[in-house]
């Protein structure tokens, strides 16, 4: 494709997520539910409360390093359960801890879990409000992971990764690509706090961007109905 396609292409996407002076679309009076809840699932693992107060403060953690190489150690189950919370869980003030675009987060998150304490190899979809993991398949995912991301992620170091997946019709805009706006501003900020808890608790993090799109749908089961992967963070010990 030539650079001005290119060009042309982001200019199109652009536009149809643009708001113009009196062209602004109506509001749905229905939207999609806030959260995903998986019926009957296999088993339903509870995390560990997470902890709110206390470890290194905003800047320290900012100004570390906020990479690095997973050297294959099992990640904790209380550390699992901190990075959710982090990310996509609730404060006492029952806001979400990531920052929302709109009054709803439009995102989901999925673990494939790798190497965990006390948590069976497989595929997990986090429910924020009881701070759970519904199992959705019990089985290795290593390999089908490596094979859906691009670039040099090595799933065998990892302990977790944890899917951020987005639902632009949670929002009320009733038509155009402005919702899709909404779900990837999302999904950078989540991604952001997941990051920074890894970094806080001196793990390994990296935000996977680049992935076959329809394998890894394929990998989380959803389907397509509305529900697309944005991005993806893995984390080693």
């Amino acid at each position: 494709m030539s650079r001005s396609n290119n060009r042309t292409n982001g200019a199109e996407i652009h536009e149809s997520m643009s708001y113009h002076r009196g062209q602004l679309p109506a509001s749905r009076t229905r939207v999609a539910p806030r959260f995903k809840v998986y019926a009957n699932p296999a088993e339903v693992a509870s995390l560990p409360e997470p902890q709110l107060k206390g470890g290194p403060g905003l800047w320290t953690t900012l100004s570390r390093e906020r990479s690095g190489v997973a050297e294959g150690g099992r990640l904790k189950q209380s550390q699992l359960s901190q990075l959710l919370w982090s990310g996509l869980g609730f404060t006492f003030g029952h806001e979400r801890a990531h920052t929302t675009a709109q009054e709803v987060s439009s995102l989901e998150a999925y673990v494939l879990a790798f190497d965990v304490q006390d948590i069976f190899a497989g595929s997990y979809h986090y429910n924020p409000r009881e701070h759970t993991l519904s199992q959705l398949r019990m089985e290795d995912q290593r390999a089908r992971f490596s094979e859906c991301v691009l670039g040099a992620v090595e799933a065998d170091a990892q302990g977790a990764a944890v899917c951020l997946t987005g639902l632009p019709a949670r929002h009320r805009v009733a038509h155009g690509a402005r919702g899709y706006r909404y779900s990837l501003l999302d999904a950078g900020a989540a991604s952001q706090n997941l990051v920074l808890a890894a970094t806080a608790l001196g793990l390994a993090a990296n935000l996977v961007t680049d992935f076959y799109d329809s394998d890894m749908v394929a990998l989380l089961g959803l389907g397509g109905k509305g529900e697309w992967p944005l991005c993806l963070v893995t984390v080693g010990a």
